[in-house]
């Protein structure tokens, strides 16, 4: 039982899965402060002729009302320790856990940023300046070329003066109890205070939901990720043919000093895998 940080948090599914489990939540309390005044006796009160002689004291109370809420952390630390505690949540599973579709899990491990999300800026960027340049012709993706001025220059602002982009990001955690890669599905605008995307690698622990297992031989592909905010079927086309692309790609950006893996996720996801919905990381 510990007070959690969390650098990146989902309150309201939190609080979902708390209500689903019955885990007491904490609430704001009304606090009523009572102020009590004597009024000593012997005085007047009215106007002129109506005035009414005051013989004995009497007690007035006044009443202010206002709401202390918990604090932020506390309410989630407790939250997730209530679900620990009722067993709602499978805590560093084995490899021979039972996990199925939309359990929850908490797992330790240390967080990198794959390359699908890396790339998916570049896609991002792309389509922004489709739709700058009035391209309707998906067969133009291919004059897009990263050492270009003007997708050079968009590129630098997206990497070097880190520009948030509404983008969900896939991490891979190693190091995790279980046998097969896991993956933790980020959606954006969850994050707390200044923390963002640099702060996702490293040592950290995932609270989340199931939300693919990927059995070993079979794939899953990352146009979720890679294309987010393409249209479904331009998705379905690009993603039919992008492997070569994407590696290409990933050799333009080495050439622009970003280190991506050869080896790392890129089209698909191969199984044995697990994908978790992220709920809180801290």
């Amino acid at each position: 039982m510990t007070l959690r940080s969390p650098s990146f948090l989902d309150l309201e599914t939190l609080l979902s899965q708390a209500e689903y489990h019955d885990v007491d939540v904490p609430v704001a309390q009304d606090i009523v402060e009572t102020t009590m005044s004597k009024r000593s006796g012997g005085g007047r009160a009215g106007i002129g002729a109506l005035a009414l002689s005051g013989s004995a004291g009497s007690d007035f109370q006044f009443q202010s009302t206002y709401s202390l809420a918990p604090r932020e952390k506390a309410t989630v630390s407790k939250v997730i320790d209530g679900l620990i505690r009722e067993k709602a949540v499978h805590v560093n599973p084995a490899g021979d856990s039972a996990l199925s579709k939309d359990a929850l899990v908490e797992i330790e491990g240390r967080a990198r940023i794959t390359a699908v999300s890396v790339m998916s800026k570049v896609f991002f960027v792309f389509r922004r300046l489709m739709l700058a340049r009035g391209i309707n012709e998906l067969s133009e993706l291919a004059n897009l070329d990263v050492e270009d001025s003007d997708v050079a220059e968009a590129i630098q602002q997206v990497y070097l003066q880190n520009e948030l982009l509404p983008l969900p990001m896939l991490l891979e955690v190693v190091g995790s109890s279980l046998p097969h890669k896991v993956y933790v599905n980020v959606r954006p605008n969850f994050f707390i205070d200044e923390a963002s995307a640099d702060h996702l690698e490293g040592d950290l622990r995932v609270l989340g939901s199931v939300y693919r297992l990927i059995p070993e031989g079979e794939f899953r592909v990352t146009d979720e990720w890679l294309l987010h905010g393409w249209e479904f079927m331009m998705r379905r086309i690009m993603m039919a043919q992008i492997q070569d692309d994407l590696q290409e790609v990933t050799q333009q950006l080495s050439r622009l000093g970003l280190d991506v893996p050869d080896d790392d996720v890129h089209a698909y996801i191969s199984g044995p895998a697990i994908v978790i919905d992220a709920i809180a990381l801290y």
